[in-house]
């Protein structure tokens, strides 16, 4: 063997190798990303039926809003006080007020969150309740683990290693092998499949590997600079890097806030991009800093940030598109794309699908790994087991685990305390027991069937659910523009069929290959 032909070989090993190592970390990091592209829809859904709202009534100012929740909750203005505004997607203010602590006190910080009608002013629920897309989120960049985030940084490394490798494998017939299918063996159904869904996603792979690197390893590099270069000095490395820090301390002198909210409203008329969150430090306080922030939908990934300084109406910090900061601009932008937030539905939809092929492909690899180890004598049996296990409760307790989250977050009751805890610990339990239940069960093909039939009907029972509970509101929810319900509700539907159209033809293929050993038994025997 030349040494260019075992060069190709050490790469396609060190390839199958790594692949398989993060395999199930990395399908959970793209299935939970691909979901989690819809988390304005997935908390919508969740919230809007059990609060009904007239979008034709008017709107209660916020700042007459904001008094009220502080005459009930003491305010510590040393910290912060944070509104994210009602809007379109999400139709409740979200309001989060750090707690002045009792004298003494020496535990972690205590915050009230406050899920508040805007029309009305009444809280509502606390936006914790409904946890199932803000666990999503954190299962995409964090895995729930400890130190997860370098993890999951550590993980997309691989996966852009992976790519690089996996291009440079198929480099002289990527493009005359593209349309390649060959139907004389599994093996290479299952090698063809895995090589076209890496082609065709690999600007959408590329992109999110070298987002996912720069959001999570980036980390270990922030507290580089800011050991070696800045000294230690992390507040001066945020500002280079355009972020505006409020150092002021209260000085207990009191402050009328009006100016401020006043200065947010003319702000959105005057950019076009309505506030989003304002956050202030020092609230009620004549050092009082009030930071808004918006997204300039009329230009890709600019954001407007403003800090307003509340006793003389100055700025002391202003991110748009005259004063652009290049760190911050490639931030938003690394930001955007990753999201897809820069479009329309489509696109996300776009993306759903091409994060869900790349998940595919991740299986499809394993798959194909463990078809080359079973032909090698000197591979231990157990070891085969063990990734085929893995692979088969990872993944499918992943997607099984996600129906069960949409159900229990229609179902649980609101009313019951640490709400958001009953559903994570539910949705780690589905997961772990899917995974036991790999091991256990020996037809590895009927697991995945029940698997994927569970998933279906979970799917279908949250549906169900829905409109038990509120079948009564649905017509309403769509005619006051709330579409989120009625469009989740397609999804999971959707959702079920695939599942059980999938699970029918490896039944179907489980039956064909059962009916052939049977007639070999039989001419054998003969």
């Amino acid at each position: 063997m030349n040494d260019k032909n075992a060069g190709v070989k050490n790469l396609i090993d060190a390839h199958s190798w790594l692949g398989v190592i993060i395999s199930v970390a990395l399908f959970i990091v793209f299935w939970a990303g691909s979901v989690v592209l819809f988390h304005h829809e997935i908390q919508a859904w969740a919230q809007v039926p059990h609060f009904a709202i007239d979008k034709d009534a008017p709107d209660i100012p916020i700042e007459n809003i904001v008094a009220q929740k502080l005459e009930k909750y003491e305010l510590n203005n040393e910290e912060h006080l944070t509104v994210v505004l009602a809007d379109d997607h999400h139709p409740y203010h979200q309001i989060y007020i750090d707690l002045k602590p009792e004298e003494g006190y020496e535990g972690p910080e205590k915050y009230a969150q406050l899920l508040v009608n805007p029309k009305t002013g009444e809280t509502l629920a606390q936006p914790g309740d409904f946890y199932l897309a803000d666990f999503l989120l954190h299962l995409h960049y964090d895995l729930r683990l400890p130190g997860g985030m370098y993890l999951v940084g550590v993980v997309t490394l691989i996966f852009l290693v992976l790519m690089f490798t996996g291009v440079y494998i198929h480099a002289r017939k990527l493009i005359g092998n593209f349309f390649l299918y060959r139907n004389e063996s599994k093996r290479n159904k299952k090698l063809d499949m895995h090589n076209v869904i890496g082609v065709m996603s690999l600007p959408f792979g590329l992109m999110y590997a070298i987002t996912g690197v720069i959001f999570n390893i980036s980390l270990v590099f922030q507290i580089a600079f800011a050991v070696f270069q800045y000294e230690g000095d992390q507040n001066a490395m945020l500002e280079d890097a355009g972020y505006t820090i409020v150092t002021e301390k209260p000085s207990g002198k009191p402050l009328d806030m009006q100016p401020a909210y006043d200065y947010a409203r003319s702000l959105g008329e005057r950019t076009g991009a309505p506030v989003m969150m304002m956050r202030f430090y020092n609230y009620g306080d004549e050092n009082a800093v009030m930071q808004t922030y918006a997204a300039d939908e009329s230009r890709f990934a600019q954001v407007v940030e403003h800090y307003y300084q509340v006793r003389d109406g100055s700025l002391i910090g202003q991110l748009d598109s005259e004063n652009k900061n290049a760190v911050r601009s490639g931030l938003d932008t690394v930001v955007a794309l990753h999201f897809g937030n820069f479009a329309g539905v489509d696109l996300r939809i776009l993306y759903l699908l091409l994060g869900l092929a790349v998940a595919g492909m991740i299986v499809v690899g394993n798959l194909l790994w463990l078809d080359k180890r079973a032909l090698q004598k000197n591979v231990s049996p157990r070891s085969i087991s063990l990734v085929a296990n893995l692979t088969l409760g990872g993944c499918g307790g992943v997607v099984l685990a996600t129906a069960g989250g949409f159900l229990l977050e229609r179902i649980l009751p609101l009313g019951l305390a640490a709400r958001g805890d009953w559903l994570a610990y539910s949705f780690g339990a589905m997961l772990a027991l899917t995974v036991v239940g790999a091991f256990l069960v020996p037809n590895k093909r009927r697991f995945l069937c029940l698997t994927l039939w569970a998933t279906a009907a979970l799917c279908v029972a949250t549906v169900i659910a829905d409109w038990a509970m509120f079948g009564g509101k649905m017509g309403g929810l769509w005619q006051n523009g709330f579409y989120q319900v009625i469009g989740m509700q397609t999804a999971l539907l959707i959702s079920a069929a695939t599942c059980v159209w999938i699970a029918r033809v490896l039944s179907a293929r489980s039956g064909k290959a059962e009916v052939a050993a049977t007639e070999e038994l039989s001419l054998t025997s003969s």
